[in-house]
């Protein structure tokens, strides 16, 4: 899977597998890594982190679902 790009509240983000890994997702949010990958329940889920609020996190984690087609 190659990197893609999510448009969220204006602002866009590059998203880029993590070593190939299709389930597996790093974004820079506000200039740190932040790593996306499946919950048990198979939705993209943010790692916790306090650089960027969790709802700005969940909205990312959702467009890329839709962008990646789960």
């Amino acid at each position: 899977m190659k990197a893609f790009t999510v448009n969220y509240n204006d602002n866009r983000y590059i998203v880029k597998p993590l070593n190939g890994h299709s389930l597996r997702f790093k974004v820079n949010v506000e200039g740190q890594d932040i790593v996306f990958e499946h919950d048990m329940d198979g939705h993209i889920r943010p790692e916790a982190t306090k650089v960027a609020s969790m709802s700005l996190l969940l909205g990312l984690a959702d467009k890329i679902e839709e962008s990646a087609g789960w």
